[in-house]
């Protein structure tokens, strides 16, 4: 970045004098990005990562700060083209005495494209190990705003890229970061960013061990703005031709005394997290989707776990269906499910490609197809396209003569394509998570007991294993059988779904030219074929906990593929037909249940009086079951929940950098319905 004493250099502005798109790039020296809104380049194209190594590597300690550590989190104000965080990973990696994991954190309010930032790689050959795995991690379709998870170096490296706004980015994440790389289109040139409120977050995000800085910039309002959110701030001969740059130092927070364990209304202590001590085994109480997502991430982080499983097998309720859809859950505002479940998909999205791309499991990235079947379908799909209207390659629009060639079958009427979507059978995924898992198959848990050594689980047979540190409650109706978590039975509610099975015989029999190649959603959805055979359907039944197959189910399904494909279904009314039943858990609000397990009758006496809404009000920290978790309530999205949930989990129990903003995390928090009852004197003391 251009040095604060160097005059800036003039903006260049388009023929019509309005100001370049902030987003906008154009390439200088080849392959050197250049932003004409800000008037500075990316990076120095002669000596960017000889800087990078001394002021944000040398100026944080790096790598003594990381050595002997468990987990190491550097925080960035700006990605930029990655250099940052390429250097530190080569540093790290080279280092015999590295942490266990490295975990960077950074925001960005303009993220590159995959292709320009392949391209801004190529002037770092020394980094070419590490910018090709990036690269090839690297999203093809448009970044939203949001937090984004990335896995890299055989999953002992994170990338958290936090896309949006750096104050309003910080202000909603606790990273507890252990040192900053404080980058960005320089003050004078980015003023907005450069406030003295991002101090305060930065400040705020650090860990309470304390944290160093670093920054290319000497100005003023850095140093004022870092002194005045805590830091001890000192200069240090700038990179080559720059005077001076800025260390500083933020002190540890002193412990807490038990008093200053009480918190002020307003700090929303009921959703503050436990924190953990070392964790090195972690039982897992259910082998579906959610069990297995659990197991491999808590695996990737060096944890010992095992899956207990009441059936004789895993995958057995609904990730045992033979294929699913996945599909993107984008909504016209910025309501919180679709928060949650675009980024559910987003990484969900990632780990299935990768493991299908490796010939682990069976997928198809063909596309969904959502047809318009109703007004109100309709008027969803209009505010879908109104949102993301620049984003071809998230949503498309399609007329019925467009859909019909997609899709490769006459449909009635047009909507949405989703390109980047589409199957991926959920046995295969639950088999590539858990593969060299421990699983105890036939078992049955009925009480986790607390024993000087850690949790104790015992069958309903008897027997016992452990102890283990921690245990997550990944299964659906085993919640409510548990005492733990025997007061979530009013809030999850079972739900009976049942698929039928379509040989493709029956469609090309009908149709000739028949070429279904996506998935096709309508009130329902119908898969390409697979094995022969096309799955449709699927039933929706409310408290009913049965899987036995049902004719009458088949008629519903049948039914509503007769609305698109009526040839089809008049043919089908005739078969006997075969298909699947499973049961789902979902919940009153549509969001999964994800979090330390609370301890309901301690809530209850922490919080009496939360409907009374007192603002200097003084709460104790949120109680728990310890070392408890739960996994569970993903309806009909487990194939874009489960995944990140685990991501979640695993980050909590091994006090990693979150993969969601506080906002996702307290709506996903467990104890929101305690909270919420008491709030609106629904529960009381």
């Amino acid at each position: 970045m251009t040095d604060d004493d160097t005059p800036a250099a003039p903006v260049t502005k388009p023929d019509d004098g309005s100001m370049p798109h902030a987003g906008v790039i154009t390439w200088r020296d080849g392959n050197v990005p250049f932003s004409p809104h800000f008037g500075d380049v990316y990076y120095s194209p002669n000596n960017g990562l000889a800087e990078t190594g001394y002021v944000f590597l040398e100026g944080n300690n790096l790598p003594t700060a990381w050595q002997g550590r468990e987990n190491f989190t550097i925080g960035e104000t700006g990605f930029g083209t990655g250099l940052n965080f390429l250097a530190a990973w080569r540093a790290w990696s080279q280092d015999p005495h590295q942490s266990k994991r490295l975990h960077f954190v950074s925001v960005e309010k303009y993220p590159l494209s995959r292709n320009d930032m392949i391209r801004a790689h190529k002037n770092w050959p020394d980094l070419s190990e590490f910018s090709k795995q990036l690269g090839d991690i690297w999203p093809t379709e448009t970044m939203l705003p949001g937090i984004h998870r990335f896995i890299l170096g055989k999953g002992a490296v994170s990338l958290t890229l936090l896309i949006g706004d750096a104050i309003t980015c910080w202000s909603g994440y606790d990273g507890s970061i252990d040192c900053w790389f404080l980058d960005g289109f320089a003050p004078a040139r980015n003023p907005d960013m450069w406030h003295a409120s991002l101090f305060s977050e930065i400040a705020a995000a650090s860990s309470t061990k304390g944290a160093t800085l670093a920054t290319f910039s000497a100005a003023r309002i850095v140093r004022d703005g870092l002194e005045s959110a805590g830091f001890t701030v000192s200069k240090r001969k700038g990179f080559e031709f720059k005077r001076d740059m800025i260390t500083a130092m933020l002190p540890a927070k002193e412990p807490q005394s038990e008093g200053s364990t009480r918190f002020h209304f307003t700090h929303d202590p009921w959703f503050n997290l436990p924190k953990n001590s070392s964790t090195k085994s972690v039982a897992v109480i259910g082998g579906g989707m959610a069990g297995a997502a659990c197991a491999d991430a808590l695996r990737n982080r060096g944890c010992h776990v095992t899956i207990f499983e009441k059936r004789d097998q895993l995958a057995n309720a609904a990730s045992g269906n033979p294929i699913g859809m996945i599909e993107p859950y984008f909504t016209a505002d910025d309501a919180i499910m679709g928060r949650f479940f675009e980024a559910g998909f987003r990484f969900s999205h990632r780990k299935i490609k990768r493991l299908s791309d490796d010939g682990l499991i069976e997928a198809g990235f063909c596309g969904v197809l959502d047809l318009a079947t109703s007004a109100r379908k309709q008027e969803r799909q209009d505010g879908l396209l109104a949102r993301l209207a620049d984003h071809p390659d998230l949503i498309q629009a399609m007329s019925r003569d467009e859909a019909s060639a997609c899709f490769g079958l006459p449909v009635p009427m047009g909507g949405v394509f989703y390109p980047s979507a589409g199957w991926v059978s959920p046995p295969s995924f639950v088999r590539a998570l858990t593969n060299g898992i421990k699983c105890h198959l036939s078992s049955t848990i009925t009480d986790i007991a607390d024993t000087h050594a850690g949790k104790t689980l015992i069958s309903s047979d008897g027997r016992e294993f452990g102890p283990y540190d921690a245990v997550i409650i990944a299964g659906a109706t085993e919640t409510s059988m548990l005492s733990q978590t025997r007061w979530l039975d009013d809030q999850l509610i079972p739900v009976r779904g049942q698929i039928s099975y379509c040989p493709e015989t029956v469609i090309s029999e009908l149709y000739v030219s028949a070429n279904i190649q996506c998935v096709l959603s309508y009130k329902g959805h119908i898969t390409p074929a697979r094995n022969g055979m096309h799955v449709f359907g699927a039933t929706f039944l409310r408290d009913d906990e049965q899987t036995d197959l049902r004719d009458t189910d088949h008629a519903h399904n049948v039914a509503q593929l007769g609305k698109v494909f009526p040839k089809i279904a008049e043919s089908l009314s005739s078969k006997s037909l075969d298909g699947r039943a499973a049961l789902r858990t979902t919940t009153q609000d549509h969001l999964p249940v994800i979090g330390p397990a609370p301890d309901f009758e301690q809530y209850l006496s922490a919080y009496p009086d939360l409907d009374k809404g007192k603002k200097g009000a003084r709460y104790i920290n949120a109680p728990y079951h310890k070392d408890v978790y739960i996994c569970t309530g993903f309806g009909a999205r487990g194939l874009i929940g489960a995944p990140l949930a685990a991501e979640i989990l695993a980050s909590e129990i091994c006090d990693m950098p979150l993969p969601l903003e506080k906002s996702l995390m307290d709506a996903v928090h467990p104890a929101r319905f305690i909270v919420r009852g008491l709030k609106r004197r629904q529960i009381t003391a």
